[in-house]
């Protein structure tokens, strides 16, 4: 019977990975969401792993040679106590599977994305009405707030907004 493992890969190698175990016949997920990078004025979209140096893959430990992930380039090898590697819940994968959005993790908690109408729940704002404008790592966000008639860009906290239906 199939079940979810964990390979831990090299560090940035994630994506190599998954394209090597998929042509060795392994099922692979490597949950990803999308990231804005500024540097030097320039802005750059780039997917980023949800778990950085991780990914899953589906086998059974019975039937199939998982002994060679172990051996395949990028990977440190995988995740185990003892002689044989340690199952994760099918539930973990779902979860993260449910929470996609055009393949890509929402990574924001309650399933807030970038364009949704948010309101600020506390603060010198509280009380207003915002887009969503971008999500950070940090758990911050960027929200254009419209104040007597102009479109004005604020920092919050995530913590501090609520969705607006």
């Amino acid at each position: 019977m199939k079940s979810w493992f964990v390979v831990r890969s090299k560090t940035g190698a994630e994506s190599r990975v998954e394209w090597h175990l998929n042509n060795q016949g392994f099922d692979v997920y490597l949950p990803q969401y999308q990231k804005e990078i500024r540097h030097a004025r320039k802005t750059q979209i780039v997917l980023r792993p949800v778990f950085p140096g991780y990914l899953f893959v589906s086998l059974d430990v019975e039937q199939q040679r998982w002994r060679a992930i172990n051996g395949t380039m990028g990977v440190i090898g995988l995740v185990q106590f003892g002689e044989r590697p340690s199952a994760v819940s099918d539930d973990v994968v779902n979860i993260l599977r449910s929470k996609e959005v055009g393949g890509l993790v929402n990574i924001a908690p309650n399933g807030l994305k970038k364009g949704d109408i948010v309101r600020l729940r506390e603060g010198a704002f509280a009380d207003h009405n915002a887009l969503l404008e971008e999500l950070s790592d940090a758990k911050r966000v960027i929200l254009l707030l419209d104040l007597m008639g102009r479109k004005v860009r604020v920092s919050a906290s995530m913590e501090t907004l609520a969705k607006v239906s």
